[in-house]
C-alpha cells in the first residue's frame, strides 16, 4: 500500500476514534465515520502527487493505477500538457468547469511515437477541477489545481503494467508464420528476430544488440498505399519488441530517406499467395 494511501486511512481511523461513543453504554465501538467522511478519505488514499525521484526532465511520469486521481498543478501564464500512452486515442473529455478551464486535444507529438496530447490551462488562480480522459485503453481520473507563478506542471505522463504481455496468451492461439526479409538495401541489424500475433496485436521483436536511436518506424502495406502506424517499444525478455493493436498482413520497416532500407513482414506467407491466385 503507497504511503500516501496510509497515511489518508490512519487520519480516519483518528477522526474516528474522536467521535463520542454510544450512549448506550461502555464498550460499545466508536460512531463509524459519515459517507462523506469515507469518502474524502478514500480519495485521498487514491490521490497521487508530484514527488522527487518521479520526473525526467519537465516531465512528471506517474505509474498508473485504474482509480487513482492524479494531481497536475497549472498557471493561468502557461500551458500544461498530458501525453498519452503511445498509439492511445482519446474517445471523450471531460471536464468539471468548463468556462474557467481550457481543456483541448492536440495532434500527435510525432509521426512514429503517435501520442496523443491534451492541452490544459486556466483562466485564474486559485481554481481546481478535475478532468475525465476517456481513451480506447482505459480511463484517466486527473484533479487539475491552478495557481500563481512561475511553477507549474509542464508534462504529464505515465508508466504502464505490461497487461498485454504475449506471455498471458495460450501458446495455441499465437500465430508464428511470419516472412521477414529485406527488399531494399542490405540486411539490417535491426531485422526482426521474430514475429507473431495471437490474433488481436502483433509483436516484433528484435535482437538484444539494437539502440533504441537506431530502430525503423513501421508501416502498413495496402491497396492504397504505405501507411504510418501507431505502436509501443516495449523492453522483452531477450531485447527491444514493437507492440502494435492490430493484425496486418503486410508490414514494412523503413529507415532512411532518399533511399531508405525496406524490411517486409509477410503474415501467413503462402496461405496469402494461394487466395491470391485462387482470385486470379
Amino acid at each position: 500500500m503507497k504511503a500516501s494511501r496510509c497515511i489518508a486511512l490512519a487520519c480516519l481511523m483518528l477522526a474516528a476514534s474522536a467521535l463520542p461513543a454510544h450512549a448506550d453504554g461502555p464498550g460499545r465501538s466508536a460512531r463509524a465515520p459519515t459517507p462523506l467522511q469515507a469518502l474524502e478519505a478514500a480519495n485521498g488514499a487514491a490521490r497521487q502527487r508530484p514527488a522527487p525521484g518521479g520526473f525526467e526532465q519537465a516531465r512528471q511520469i506517474y505509474a498508473y493505477e485504474a482509480g487513482a486521481l492524479y494531481e497536475v498543478y497549472t498557471s493561468p501564464n502557461y500551458v500544461t500538457t498530458i501525453l498519452l500512452e503511445p498509439g492511445e486515442t482519446i474517445s471523450t473529455i471531460a471536464a468539471g468547469d468548463t468556462s474557467r478551464w481550457m481543456v483541448t486535444q492536440a495532434d500527435a507529438e510525432a509521426q512514429v511515437e503517435g501520442r496523443t496530447i491534451v492541452l490544459v490551462k486556466p483562466q485564474s488562480a486559485g481554481l481546481r477541477t478535475n478532468i475525465v480522459l476517456i481513451t480506447d485503453r482505459r480511463t484517466y481520473l486527473v484533479e487539475a489545481v491552478s495557481q500563481s507563478g512561475a511553477a507549474y506542471s509542464a508534462q504529464l505522463a505515465w508508466t504502464y503494467p505490461e497487461d498485454a504481455s504475449p506471455a498471458a496468451t495460450p501458446l495455441d492461439a499465437i500465430n508464428l508464420n511470419y516472412r521477414v526479409r529485406t527488399i531494399r538495401g542490405r540486411a539490417p541489424i535491426w531485422s526482426p528476430a521474430r514475429v507473431f500475433d495471437d490474433g488481436r496485436r502483433t509483436w516484433i521483436e528484435f535482437s538484444p544488440g539494437v539502440a533504441s536511436s537506431d530502430m525503423p518506424p513501421l508501416f502498413v502495406v495496402t491497396g492504397e498505399g504505405a501507411e504510418l502506424v501507431n505502436y509501443r517499444v516495449l523492453e522483452g525478455p531477450s531485447g527491444p519488441r514493437y507492440q502494435v493493436d492490430r493484425i496486418f498482413e503486410i508490414g514494412e520497416l523503413r529507415l532512411g530517406t532518399r533511399n531508405p532500407i525496406i524490411v517486409r513482414i509477410e503474415r501467413n506467407p503462402v496461405d496469402r499467395r494461394r487466395a491470391e491466385r485462387g482470385r486470379r
